[in-house]
């Protein structure tokens, strides 16, 4: 379900809950790009902010890989020439973290010019994405 609405500081918000499927990982990159182009973004910057919420939707499936019935939320705040992607889920807690879930944030932090991963509680995983209009 897609939902759009005025923040309070004339921002647009656009929320977004998909299932942990990485069928659905395509709908978050369709989602991002629809909103890039909308701003403005050119299509180099598009194509790195659809690959950023690629790699992080897959970062968050892999942490639920268990819990098939769980969603994770993705959050586009449309700033003027900013881009706030929040993109959170349930933390598996049998889950570990591999050295290809290092290579993930790494290359979404080479696509983004911010990534913040934190995990507000031993039960939930966030990662905050910025990327300036230029």
């Amino acid at each position: 379900m897609t939902k759009s609405a005025s923040g309070s500081n004339n921002d647009d918000i656009i929320e977004l809950g998909l299932p942990v499927n990485p069928a659905y990982v395509s709908a978050a990159r369709l989602t991002a790009s629809s909103i890039a182009n909308r701003m403005g973004f050119n299509i180099e910057d598009i194509e790195d902010i659809k690959a950023a919420v690629s790699e992080a939707c897959t970062y968050l499936i892999k942490q639920n890989s268990q819990n098939r019935q769980s969603m994770f939320q993705i959050k586009f705040i449309l700033k003027n020439k900013f881009l706030e992607i929040f993109i959170s889920a349930k933390k598996d807690p049998s889950s570990t973290d591999s050295d290809e879930d290092g290579l993930g944030i790494l290359m979404i932090e080479a696509l983004m010019d911010d990534v913040d991963l934190t995990t507000p509680d031993d039960t939930s995983i966030q990662i905050i994405m910025h990327k300036k209009l230029r």
